[in-house]
């Protein structure tokens, strides 16, 4: 009787042993899984696309994380965002956006100035473009959060979080806010347009703001 009742004890004490192998187990099995979704995301092109055609290389901002530099913090007061040395959109040139459907890092040697903001250009056709008309390329809300405007607030942006819709370049402060805007975009930006003439000059959470 007495051996019987260990038998029962030491069974019992190795079910939760068991358990935990059986979740390490699934953990182990699904992180490949993880890592193949992972890269179909970053690997993703066209509009919409958090990641599209963004390679890591020489730009400033890191596309495979979520993540700003500090350097690059942003100064939310203005119409534009851009940085306490008054570049817009992080330095990224804005006609590529429509023209290459990618970010692309702009040159510090080929910029022009609108709304007190120094936008940088790859090359001087784009700036040429960009001169000619500004309105058809300044991203919408200044470069600003699109699902921030849309809650009354003025926020960073990610050069790799951006979409083109209809004609308009909208960006978000991160690809995984990004995502979550593009689901229910029309809705949001409904809500932004009507938004934005008051943010416009309000005050935004840049360093300058005490961020």
């Amino acid at each position: 009787m007495a051996s019987e009742s260990g038998r029962r004890e030491k069974t019992g004490s190795r079910k939760p042993l068991v358990r935990l192998r059986v979740v390490l187990l699934g953990v182990v099995l699904a992180l490949p899984l993880v890592y193949v979704m992972d890269s179909l995301f970053f690997a993703g092109g066209g509009h919409g696309s958090a990641h599209g055609h963004f390679q890591p290389g020489s730009h400033v901002v890191d596309p495979r994380t979520d993540s700003i530099p500090f350097s690059l913090s942003f100064d939310g007061d203005g119409p534009i965002n851009m940085t306490e040395d008054r570049i817009a959109v992080k330095g990224y040139d804005v006609v590529a956006y429509f023209t290459e459907d990618r970010p692309v890092e702009g040159s510090p040697e080929i910029t022009a100035e609108w709304e007190d903001a120094i936008f940088q250009f790859s090359s001087e056709e784009n700036r040429d473009r960009f001169l000619e008309a500004p309105e058809d390329y300044i991203p919408a809300y200044g470069g600003y959060c699109a699902l921030g405007v849309a809650n009354g607030y003025k926020d960073d942006m990610h050069p790799a979080a951006f979409d083109v819709i209809d004609g308009r370049l909208f960006f978000n402060l991160t690809p995984g806010i990004h995502a979550s805007w593009a689901g229910n975009s029309e809705r949001l930006i409904a809500r932004a347009d009507e938004n934005w003439p008051e943010l416009k000059t309000a005050p935004g959470y840049g360093r300058a703001d005490g961020r």
